[in-house]
This record gives C-alpha cells, structure tokens and sequence, in this order.
C-alpha cells in the first residue's frame, strides 16, 4: 500500500469555516448570558470582549419578550 499523503483530500472550506463560525457565535451568546446575569457592562472588558458581548446580546431574549415565551 502506498502513503501518498497529497493525494488525501482536504475537508471542504466551508465545512470548516461554518463550525468556526458557529463556535464564534456560541461563545459569544455564551459571554453576553454571563455579562447579563451577573449585570456587568461590556466596557468593563478589553476591546475584543466587548464587541463579542455586544453580537451575542443580539441572539438573547430581552425581557420584554420573556413573558412571551414562557
């Protein structure tokens, strides 16, 4: 048997680049529930903590709308 190991595939860009993605947006959902919770501002935090708490608090459910859904 042969190893010829250029002749492996790669897996598909897209593949790779959507679980990035949805790894990104867990994360950032994940930190914008914790900001939330414990009441601490996004400013509190470096630049990059920020803007991640700020994307993730758009998928939260505001509090307006928790009635709603329960």
């Amino acid at each position: 048997m042969r190893y010829d190991f250029d002749a492996i595939p790669e897996r598909p860009a897209f593949r790779a680049g959507g679980i990035r993605l949805l790894a990104r947006l867990h994360r950032d959902i994940a930190l914008a529930a914790v900001a939330a919770e414990f009441v601490l501002p996004a400013q509190d935090f470096g630049m990059e903590l920020e803007e991640a708490i700020e994307r993730g608090s758009f998928y939260l459910v505001s509090e307006t709308l928790a009635p709603l859904a329960s």
